[in-house]
């Protein structure tokens, strides 16, 4: 039998980082044949805003690293809020599932993968003012518009972010909220050839990630429950336009040696238990001088 792991594909992913708390474990049985094998899951609920009084983004995740499952393994059946670990999380494959509530409201889960966990000490918590939650990826700017907001506007717009193998990529819709000076001005000086139909790719850093439920009123699915990925938009470190480079125009310096872990390429198993490779994910740059217009 020949294997496919010695010759890995290419993978885009949205990898999402933070700090938050592993909730419910468990054994999830996969219905099937004598194949079938359970798999490891639980909920990640991730820490967003201020120490004192921060929110939780629910995430409901597929344990995938090999280091995680020997981590969370131990936890399986225990919830004791005194007994969730507290862990600095990396994941990836970010999609989102909505689903109508028992009351008949509409709901949506944000799923994924949990590629890497480290325990942290509550008392790590100590040491940290603000949360963040943040979401890297690489994907395709739609739509930027700016919002009235009752005489207050806002730069929105809409990320068609890459996620799967890169010759047949799945896109991942996140509406964004551009919360950055940086980032606003380089998306505004996109506008013009998102609007004259060019492709403009751009690598981006997102904070905040939330799911946003809601019932469609129009079409064939009128009706039915539909969900939408919402976050901030507070980076943009490339930009092409129609496969051309336009931003940053400097030379990237060389990656530095102690790189964090998120932004190197993680092996995380397939639902067969062999290695799937995860996108890789560009290093950060400092943003040279701005540019008059793309």
């Amino acid at each position: 039998m020949t294997s496919t792991t010695s010759n890995p594909k290419s993978y885009f992913d949205i990898h999402t980082s933070g700090i938050g708390y592993i909730q419910r474990v468990r054994e999830v049985q996969v219905k099937g044949g004598r194949k079938a094998m359970p798999f490891l899951a639980c909920t990640v609920a991730a820490l967003f805003g201020p120490a004192n009084n921060p929110v939780r983004r629910y995430f409901d995740v597929r344990v995938s690293g090999a280091e995680a499952k020997k981590l969370l393994q131990p936890y399986i059946g225990t919830d004791d809020p005194q007994q969730r670990p507290l862990v600095r999380f990396r994941l990836g494959d970010l999609w989102i599932d909505p689903f109508r509530r028992l009351s008949g409201d509409p709901a949506a889960s944000m799923k994924a993968r949990l590629l890497k966990a480290e325990v942290l000490e509550r008392s790590a918590l100590d040491e940290i003012e603000h949360h963040e939650l943040h979401t890297r990826g690489i994907g395709y700017l739609n739509n930027p518009r700016m919002i009235p907001n009752d005489g207050d506007p806002f730069l929105s717009c809409s990320i068609a972010a890459l996620a799967g193998p890169v010759g047949d990529p799945e896109y991942r819709y996140i509406e964004a909220t551009v919360a950055d000076d940086g980032a606003q001005h380089l998306v505004q000086r996109c506008i013009q050839a998102v609007e004259a139909k060019k492709k403009v790719l751009l690598a981006f850093t997102l904070n905040d990630m939330k799911a946003d439920a809601y019932v469609r009123t129009k079409g064939e699915h009128a009706g039915e429950v539909g969900g939408s990925l919402k976050s901030k938009l507070v980076r943009v470190s490339l930009i092409k336009v129609d496969g051309e480079k336009v931003y940053p125009l400097e030379p990237e310096a060389p990656a530095p040696e102690d790189v964090h872990a998120s932004d190197k390429t993680v092996l995380a198993e397939d639902d067969n238990g062999g290695p799937q490779p995860t996108a890789l994910i560009l290093a950060p740059v400092e943003e040279p001088a701005r540019v008059a217009s793309f």
